[in-house]
């Protein structure tokens, strides 16, 4: 029976013992008090990781921890959580602490989430599911590809106090393990709780984790067809998660666009082989007959071979004497002189 079909039930059962004169004081509630026995609020009822949903109170120390190091859940929906590295190919652990009034179904932790808000856009999810007596009966991994290694998760459970200074343990602690294998796209990650009234919360930590480095999975291999002529088809390789470059054996790159067609952007060209002898620099292979008559050269005379046993050198200064000397000289000014007078004679036979 349904909470609100409670409601109208013990509403109704009062008016009709009032109407026939069977009033009694166990009948005289008030419908908030009937609210509170039959617990209809699900927001305030909700499972929680920090503080409470109706007051906003304190109720969990440290909801959150990984690799042993904890963290305080200070906003229920979402905690600022400095970015932390994840190391490929080592185990690493994750804790969620949880109060849940109606006992815990399912406690899940999302990776890969690219915004808050988005958890079933996550690319890697792990559910705990409990049974009624607070034991673990399955481990559910959902992926979209090889990002953990199955084999390596485990998950064990605790009852334990929710704050320190608690007396009763009320609190459910839920511990994963597992190897990651490759990067993730998006860092954002969530702890989600579902109770036995299915009702849930999920907490989503904003920075999250940097789950990054070369991927310990063999890369992705496709068959596409050549921009050679007459070649078919060629293997192509992803150089890493996520990138949209492909490459060939022989490395060739290739760039993928979002409707998943392929374009090479490396071209190797090569020279054009001329014909005939290579008499000038423009031949295609002067540079094999520059070869050819350097080594030539040495095998005739290697310096190399002797420079160790030549004297040690030593210079010479010549100082250069004088070119133009003072009779020179005087000889350049008479000439200078002439030039000078026979320009300005042509200059006055020009105005006549």
């Amino acid at each position: 029976m349904g909470d609100s079909l409670k409601i109208t039930s013990i509403v109704l059962a009062v008016l009709f013992l009032g109407s026939i004169g069977f009033y009694q004081e166990s009948f005289a509630i008030t419908s908030d008090q009937i609210k509170e026995k039959i617990k209809t609020d699900d927001s305030d009822s909700r499972p929680t990781f920090g503080l409470s949903h109706d007051k906003n109170r304190k109720m969990i120390d440290k909801g959150f921890s990984f690799n042993n190091k904890t963290f305080s859940i200070s906003n229920n929906y979402h905690t600022p959580f400095a970015e932390r590295p994840v190391i490929l190919g080592e185990v690493n652990s994750f804790e969620a602490k949880v109060y849940a009034e109606n006992n815990l179904k399912v406690q899940e932790f999302l990776f890969g989430i690219p915004n808050k808000g988005q958890a079933h856009l996550a690319e890697l999810g792990i559910e705990v599911w409990y049974g009624l007596f607070g034991e673990i009966e399955e481990i559910k991994v959902i992926q979209k590809s090889n990002v953990i290694d199955i084999e390596s998760v485990t998950a064990a459970h605790e009852k334990t106090k929710c704050r320190s200074r608690d007396k009763e343990e009320k609190c459910d602690a839920t511990n994963v393990s597992m190897v990651f294998l490759e990067p993730l796209k998006a860092k954002v990650m969530a702890i989600k709780a579902i109770d036995y009234k299915n009702r849930y919360h999920i907490t989503y930590l904003n920075e999250g984790f940097d789950i990054s480095g070369d991927s310990l999975n063999p890369m992705p291999i496709k068959m596409i067809p050549s921009p050679t002529k007459g070649e078919g088809l060629i293997k192509v390789t992803q150089n890493e998660k996520y990138s949209n470059y492909w490459t060939t054996d022989d490395e060739r790159t290739f760039e993928i666009n979002r409707f998943g067609s392929f374009k090479q952007i490396n071209y190797k060209f090569e020279r054009f082989q001329d014909s005939g002898e290579p008499r000038t620099r423009l031949h295609s292979e002067f540079g094999g007959i520059l070869a050819y008559e350097q080594d030539m050269a040495k095998r005739i005379f290697d310096s190399s071979k002797v420079i160790s046993e030549l004297p040690e050198s030593h210079t010479i200064v010549v100082k250069p004497s004088e070119r133009v000397d003072e009779k020179m000289k005087q000889l350049m000014l008479e000439q200078e002189l002439i030039c000078k007078k026979y320009l300005e004679d042509q200059d006055k036979q020009a105005r006549w």
